[in-house]
């Protein structure tokens, strides 16, 4: 009986007969879903290069003005941040003008300590807050080292992004949140045109 029963196994084992129609039937759905899979990743990667580089696009040319900031250039910077990521939206901004307050010798040798990173002001579109101090505390491991009285100007983005194909994880909360940060080229710090005005949104 053993020996019938393998050479029955051996025997299918070594037929390559087959029906395509069949074959199709099964591998279709499975082959169409890895392609899927494969266009979407790709694609999703390729817009979160594209948020990338309009987060330091903008912060690029933040770093180079000289004039006061107003609502009118931020909401152009929204429009860029629009035509260079080409998704539906909705577009989000928020531009933080950051200073590092150090520890400081006063001429008696007597050392003052600082408060460490600070917001001079925060301006938003979109869906974020300004931000604060507090929230600031928080990202302090994302910040560059400065020297005492020295700024940055930290820019964040955010866009909704929906895949061609729906692959799980490719839309999650903040996977298309970018942040970058550049000092001022050409001045101490940029200002922003109220200046009295710490944070507004729109």
């Amino acid at each position: 009986m053993w020996t019938k029963l393998l050479t029955r196994l051996q025997r299918f084992a070594e037929d390559t007969r087959g029906n395509m129609a069949i074959e199709a039937v099964i591998w279709l759905p499975l082959i169409l879903g890895v392609l899927s899979a494969m266009f979407s990743l790709h694609d999703t990667y390729r817009y979160k290069g594209l948020n990338t580089k309009a987060a330091y696009t903008i912060s690029d040319a933040l770093s180079r003005e000289t004039d006061p900031i107003d609502d009118a250039y931020l909401d152009g910077m929204v429009d860029v941040l629009e035509f260079l990521t080409i998704s539906e939206g909705p577009y989000s901004l928020r531009v933080t003008l950051v200073r590092y307050d150090g520890d400081t010798t006063n001429a008696n040798g007597t050392i003052n300590v600082g408060e460490g990173y600070t917001v001079e002001w925060s301006q938003v579109r979109g869906n974020f807050t300004a931000l604060d101090n507090a929230m600031l505390a928080e990202a302090k491991a994302e910040l560059p080292i400065m020297l005492h009285n020295e700024r940055v100007i930290l820019v964040e983005t955010r866009t909704d992004y929906v895949p061609p194909y729906i692959v799980p994880g490719l839309t999650a909360t903040d996977m298309f949140y970018t942040y970058g940060f550049t000092r001022p080229r050409f001045a101490p710090k940029i200002v922003w045109k109220d200046a009295d005005q710490v944070a507004s949104t729109n």
